[in-house]
């Protein structure tokens, strides 16, 4: 059965940034769990957060947690941690303990146990921010014939790469993310796509049904999602 789908389409990108995050200052609750994404598509929303008091004063008593993070990557790449250290808890003067992020330089095998034990104390995220890859990734779940369950190690695919990376783009490249099967027992997902040339992936995306060679086909029966696209 379909889930309910609520969509805003707006083609400047400031004035969507600007409505999510007023959808999200009336539905999100203090001390809930939330996971937010990094990346360009987010980028104006956040900007947008710090210029608000009212989020402000919300996202400060959210608790966060991460998303994916890569593993040893390229020197001089600045972390997704770092990233949303600088784009959001420090402008929004978000405690730290209240941010459960990834630790890239840990051993990757014993990080994520140490996530799923995580997951296992808070609960899985109950509001999810997400973005959509050009491959149709959500978070770094990776077309594949068979995805993992929970967080999880993943080799990341070359569209990727070439999508995160400029000159030079890393020949291969691991990352940590967190599972679709965590994301889809989110209670409600806001899906931040504002750049026209997804609208062909994001497009078979909601359709369904769903296919791991596209991830983000998952999402398109969650009975609570809200789509912001150009």
């Amino acid at each position: 059965m379909m889930g309910a789908k609520t969509t805003i389409r707006e083609a400047d990108p400031g004035l969507l940034a600007e409505r999510l995050r007023q959808d999200l200052c009336s539905h999100l609750q203090p001390g809930e769990l939330i996971c937010i994404p990094t990346g360009r598509s987010p980028e104006r929303f956040y900007t947008a957060l710090a210029e608000d008091q009212t989020s402000i004063d919300l996202w400060r008593q959210l608790r966060f947690l991460q998303l994916d993070e890569y593993i040893a990557p390229p020197a001089g790449t600045i972390s997704f941690r770092e990233t949303l250290q600088q784009q959001v808890y420090d402008p929004l003067g978000v405690p730290t303990e209240q941010i459960h992020t990834i630790d890239s330089t840990a051993n990757p095998a014993q990080e994520v146990e140490r996530l799923e034990l995580l997951v296992a104390r808070l609960g899985p995220p109950r509001t999810a921010i997400l973005g959509l890859g050009s491959n149709g990734h959500i978070a770094f779940n990776e077309p594949c014939d068979h995805p993992l369950p929970g967080y999880h190690k993943v080799s990341l695919s070359q569209e990727t790469l070439n999508d995160n990376f400029s000159d030079p783009v890393p020949d291969q490249l691991q990352a940590i993310t967190i599972g679709l099967d965590l994301l889809k027992v989110s209670r409600r997902i806001y899906l931040l796509v504002p750049q026209a040339k997804k609208s062909q992936i994001l497009d078979r995306c909601l359709q369904g049904p769903y296919d791991p060679q596209i991830p983000g086909t998952c999402l398109h029966d969650h009975p609570d999602l809200h789509i912001y696209r150009s």
